[in-house]
């Protein structure tokens, strides 16, 4: 789901409403942040304010009637007009809210949207979406990532029943299946993400397939499982080294026949599902610990995708960090034109142990705390300096033993040096914000103890 709205208390009651009710999401202050967000995400429902900074609310409506023309709209105003209400039913809204309004209200319209029975009281580990192709996109001009294109592309074709993609976190396992579903035939199917370190062990039988009204206590009403809402597309199973050992073997018993029995009901249930599964865990290791079945493990690694590091493919990072800040650009509105070649120097330097991640989450919070101008290095955090430095201490100690000769440097110099390199950055920063060491801490995304534990030492 998507909030359009400039205010901000507002769009976060709505956001938090409507993720207790088990929805994804996204927020956006202004119509421009808007319509970005609406193409990337390609949400169900979108909650659209009629007076927003840079344009007029129902100018955003008539946009997203041409961008997303399937996605359902409902209209929040303070200010309630005829006109604009005419406008609005013209524009085939689903409800036009006055403020203040009930959350009451707001449930309404979305039963009338998604049904009473996709509605629930709390948070389901699962996310529903419509994966458009356009809206996915995987950047990267390295060996590694091109070769990522291709095998994705063919094991998309083929329409394999069982992926295994294996990564470190934050090398964009969740984007791999989702090109993997969008490039396939089941693209026109619905695409559900399960967090399987969610589901609890006592549940995973009537999350995964579902239950019959009066199964269990609580059971009011029938309900469909992850696997049974995938029928037709894809059932993308995250973090699957998760899942309960003593559950496993239920999985492994539909992924045979792909049928499945709710709990509490006595019929086989047939279904088409596309399992792509996705662990930054040894599945290999788990299973000769026995932590993990192996006949499980090989039904899914029928076609394995292993993701590599971004720092084993650095000639992707700048691109992506370009790509990131155009990104943050249209989520928040700013226009920071792009990185120094300081700045650059470093980034492209970094190991990005959190992958990219990590790399996504710098550029935000550098774009959201920017006054506009380009990002320098003086802006990036002090652990990128220390990346930096060592990178340049390993260049030098290679070629001095390339060279037949010791290294000049020993260990206690190469420490000294990164603690300079950090304790430069910090002052620096305490410089820029007149020695505000709370806003200091949140520029170099580390806490104030933190911050003062380094100026110390």
């Amino acid at each position: 789901m998507l909030v359009i709205d400039d205010n901000r208390d507002l769009a976060k009651l709505l956001s938090q409403h409507l993720s207790s009710r088990g929805f994804t999401v996204a927020t956006a202050a202004s119509g421009a942040a808007g319509l970005a967000l609406a193409a990337d995400l390609d949400p169900r429902l979108i909650l659209l304010d009629l007076r927003l900074p840079d344009m007029s609310g129902l100018d955003v409506l008539g946009r997203l009637r041409v961008l997303l023309p399937a996605a359902e709209v409902v209209i929040i105003t303070g200010y309630p007009e005829f006109s604009s209400a005419l406008a609005a039913i013209k524009g085939r809204v689903v409800d036009y809210l006055c403020k203040p309004f009930r959350l009451g209200a707001l449930d309404g319209a979305l039963t009338r949207v998604f049904g009473a029975a996709e509605i629930g009281g709390t948070e389901r580990p699962v996310r529903e979406a419509r994966v458009g192709r356009a809206a996915l996109r995987m950047v990267g001009t390295s060996d590694a990532s091109l070769a990522l294109r291709v095998l994705i592309r063919q094991l998309a074709v083929t329409g394999v029943r069982a992926v295994l993609i294996t990564g470190e976190s934050g090398t964009g396992k969740d984007l791999a299946a989702r090109l993997l579903h969008a490039d396939g035939q089941r693209a026109d199917g619905p695409f559900i993400a399960v967090n399987c370190s969610a589901v609890s062990e006592t549940l995973f039988e009537s999350e995964f397939f579902g239950h019959e009204r009066g199964a269990f206590t609580g059971a009011v009403a029938t309900r469909r499982g992850f696997v049974q809402m995938a029928d037709g597309g894809t059932l993308f199973l995250d973090e699957v080294g998760e899942i309960p050992l003593s559950c496993q073997a239920k999985l492994l018993r539909f992924l045979d026949d792909q049928t499945l029995m709710r709990v509490g009901g006595g019929q086989s249930i047939q279904v088409d599902v596309q399992i792509v599964a996705a662990t930054n865990l040894d599945l290999r290791a788990m299973v000769a610990q026995g932590a993990f079945r192996s006949d499980l493990f090989f039904r899914l690694n029928v076609a394995p995708i292993e993701l590599t590091p971004l720092r084993e493919r650095p000639q992707d990072i700048l691109p992506l960090a370009a790509f990131c800040l155009d990104e943050a650009n249209a989520r928040y509105g700013k226009r920071v034109p792009g990185f120094t070649p300081e700045a650059e120097r470093l980034i492209e330097s970094s190991r990005w142990p959190g992958n990219v991640r990590e790399l996504r989450n710098l550029v935000e919070r550098l774009v959201i705390l920017s006054m506009g101008a380009p990002i320098e290095a003086r802006d990036l955090p002090a652990e990128l300096f220390a990346d930096a430095v060592v990178s340049a201490l390993g260049s030098h100690v290679a070629a001095m033993s390339a060279a037949g000769a010791a290294p000049a440097r020993s260990r206690r110099d190469v420490t000294t040096s990164l603690s300079e390199a950090n304790r430069a950055h910090i002052l620096e920063v305490l410089a820029r914000v007149n020695g505000n060491k709370t806003q200091a801490a949140k520029m170099l995304g580390i806490s104030r103890q933190t911050l003062r534990s380094k100026l110390t030492t």
